[in-house]
């Protein structure tokens, strides 16, 4: 008698529901069980509010080899050509898929599919849903998962370690260790396979356009357990974020409004691209982001304006209604008003290393969208990218999930402790991640040096030495979880970047620093 095919899928998102699907209309009538885990809802993670699209070569005028192009020269040369090849090529069909599971696109008078262009496109590829395409695919995704017996979602579940038994060539992952956050009991789930589709890890900066749940944790749960990781040290800083001079999570003003006409220029009025490079507002986000901050960094000022006076009030507001609303919440009205905007952490490149099906260097673990690193992306993210690969590669893994022989029953899940959560948070733990994200921010940003290399570094340990005693007692809060993983990242990602002796892609080292401002949060090395 055949055994029951026992998945866990960490994480909820687009990646998350696009892999269970797959996996499910393969079965063929194998046995099989699908578990996501997921620590919040879905509407509360990237994928939901991902407004710009999906890149794919939709039409005869724009061959496939021009996107693959594209996407090579953003990635700086860094990207793995057989799998960016592989994934453009197959971006067509992925859209064809949804369509037939439901998907709105916007489309043209004539009927065809509404294409716009984005930043590094040298074409009008991205396919999208007004600024929700994000919102769009999740509710075609959440819908198929409702519908197949075999999936089922168990919520409010903070997974912070992977289970592994076995050593050397016989190591491999059979489940997770997870802390339920309604009750505050430790529970492992144990499974034949796993997958880690746990988003980025925006929250290493002070300012970012990911949600409160972006904090690394499969990332670093995958390094706690020694997979590998690859291109960690290019991390995408979105060039129109909101300003608000809040830190935190921003709004978005996507790139499709420079693709429909917005122009940034300076509090000066100088426009922010002339001359910095031949695709203008449109030119790689990397190259963007550094012109505005050093315009920022020129004119003292916290932001730059994007004037979206050419688009228009109405065209605006009937083409990016969610982020007309987010302008009209903060007193704006885009196409009258100038929009304040600044760079933000938008985009973690790198992560833990797989091949083009998801795997990654441990057996029985797989890796998809954010928290995975193909080689796609290279050393920056051609923009919609994104959705693409993560419609693409858990397509793949599904297909190789089959070819799992599970060695054995799976055990059933069981609580190896009670009650863990802190009933208070320790006051240390906040003060110490406003010290890690400021460090991050100062150091492991937009622009580096080595010396703010090394002393991102030192923070990190200084952090690491206070903190973790935390842990070891035993006393969980979420805000200790987090941090928790986002120094296990940001070790990660500071460590690659000093590994990087020249300037590529999102990595761009400067002398001398451009911030003189001082460590005020740690005074004396220390969070006290």
């Amino acid at each position: 008698m055949s055994l029951t095919l026992e998945v866990l899928v960490v994480g909820g998102g687009i990646a998350g529901m696009n892999y269970a699907v797959q996996l499910a209309d393969k079965a063929g009538g194998r046995k099989l069980r699908i578990r996501i885990l997921s620590k919040a809802t879905v509407h509360e993670s990237s994928s939901f509010h991902a407004q710009g699209g999906v890149a794919a070569a939709m039409c005869a005028e724009d061959p496939f080899e021009d996107h693959v192009r594209d996407t090579l020269a953003v990635g700086e040369g860094r990207n793995d050509a057989d799998v960016v090849r592989l994934v453009v090529k197959e971006g067509p069909a992925v859209i064809r898929g949804l369509i037939g599971l439901g998907a709105h696109f916007d489309r043209d008078r004539g009927g065809a599919l509404h294409l716009a262009r984005e930043g590094g496109h040298r074409a009008a590829r991205v396919v999208h849903h007004r600024d929700r395409t994000g919102e769009e695919i999740v509710r075609v995704l959440q819908q198929r998962v409702r519908d197949i017996p075999v999936i089922g979602t168990v919520m409010d579940q903070r997974v912070i370690e992977l289970l592994t038994e076995g050593e050397g060539a016989y190591r491999r992952c059979i489940g997770v260790r997870a802390v339920d956050l309604r009750t505050g009991d430790v529970v492992e789930h144990f499974a034949h396979v796993v997958i880690l589709a746990t988003g980025g890890a925006g929250r290493l900066f002070e300012h970012t356009t990911n949600p409160a749940g972006a904090t690394g944790d499969g990332v670093a749960m995958g390094i706690r357990a020694g997979a590998l990781t690859r291109d960690m040290a290019f991390v995408q800083f979105h060039p129109t974020a909101l300003f608000t001079g809040v830190p935190g999570t921003v709004g978005l003003v996507s790139e499709a409004v420079r693709g429909a006409g917005a122009r940034l220029i300076g509090i000066t009025g100088r426009p922010v691209m002339a001359g910095v490079h031949p695709m203008g507002d449109l030119a790689p986000r990397h190259i963007v982001a550094r012109a505005i901050h050093r315009e920022m960094v020129r004119t003292g000022a916290r932001y730059v304006h994007l004037d979206a006076g050419p688009i228009g009030i109405e065209r605006f507001r009937a083409e990016f209604p969610g982020i007309a609303a987010l302008c009209r919440d903060t007193g704006l009205l885009p196409g009258r008003d100038l929009l304040p905007v600044m760079p933000a952490a938008h985009y973690l490149c790198g992560g833990l290393r797989t091949d083009s099906h998801g795997r990654t260097s441990i057996p029985g673990l797989y890796a998809l969208g954010e928290c995975a690193c193909s080689g796609l992306h290279g050393a920056d993210r051609l923009a919609s990218n994104s959705l693409l690969e993560a419609l693409v590669i858990p397509r793949r893994a599904a297909e190789t999930t089959w070819e799992t022989r599970a060695p054995a029953a799976a055990p059933a899940s069981q609580v190896i402790a009670r009650d863990r959560l802190a009933k208070r948070p320790v006051e240390i733990v906040g003060r110490a991640t406003a010290a890690l994200t400021h460090a991050m921010t100062m150091h492991v940003g937009i622009v580096r040096k080595t010396e703010g290399l090394e002393s991102a570094l030192r923070v990190i340990n200084c952090i690491e030495r206070q903190v973790l005693p935390i842990w070891h007692r035993r006393r969980w809060s979420p805000a200790l979880m987090d941090l928790r993983d986002l120094l296990v990242v940001a070790r990660s990602v500071t460590e690659a970047a000093l590994h990087e002796p020249v300037s590529v892609g999102t990595h761009f080292l400067e002398e001398p620093e451009p911030y003189d401002r001082p460590m005020a949060h740690i005074p004396g090395g220390s969070i006290n």
